[in-house]
């Protein structure tokens, strides 16, 4: 019965091992980032609309998608130090509405989210944002990983400002 136990437990050792390196392999690593590496894994991975729809002051894309019900937007920040590789992008979503709510709950929702971040912006709309770091490279998996959780976070603050298409 022990050597029986033991080819099992062998065998489960191994298959984890491989299935580990399955996985570890399907992730691609992307050491500097540039714009058009996000637009390609947004489209690769759902976000067939994902799309460049507009440039910002320094010329960099601006990509806008759907997240939930909403539209997104991803904006580009330090860019130009290390060529065309960039160190930062936001994640970002806000909404004209005619009524907003009120900044108690902002501030709750806020206290339960740990990525992003919830506030009204100058015009006195709701808006939710995450900054994500880019700085040393980004594998597709981390990247898509992170546009869930905060497409999960969106649909949460849709649902408290009640918000429909």
């Amino acid at each position: 019965m022990n050597g029986t136990f033991h080819r099992i437990a062998l065998g489960a050792v191994v298959a984890a091992l491989a299935f580990s390196g399955a996985v570890a392999q399907a992730a691609e690593y992307i050491g500097t980032v540039e714009p058009d590496n996000i637009l390609q894994m947004l489209r690769d991975n759902g976000y067939e609309d994902a799309r460049i729809a507009d440039h910002d002051y320094e010329e960099l894309p601006i990509l806008n998608f759907t997240l939930g019900d909403s539209k997104a937007v991803v904006y580009f920040y330090e860019c130009g130090k290390t060529g065309k590789a960039c160190e930062f992008l936001q994640l970002y979503v806000g909404w004209a509405t005619d009524s907003r709510p009120s900044f108690k709950a902002i501030n709750d929702f806020n206290a339960g989210e740990r990525f992003s971040q919830a506030y009204i912006d100058n015009e006195d709309d709701p808006v939710i944002e995450q900054w994500v770091t880019l700085e040393g490279g980004i594998s597709d998996v981390n990247f898509i990983n992170t546009v869930a959780t905060f497409e999960q976070t969106v649909e949460k603050f849709e649902d408290l400002i009640g918000w429909e298409k």
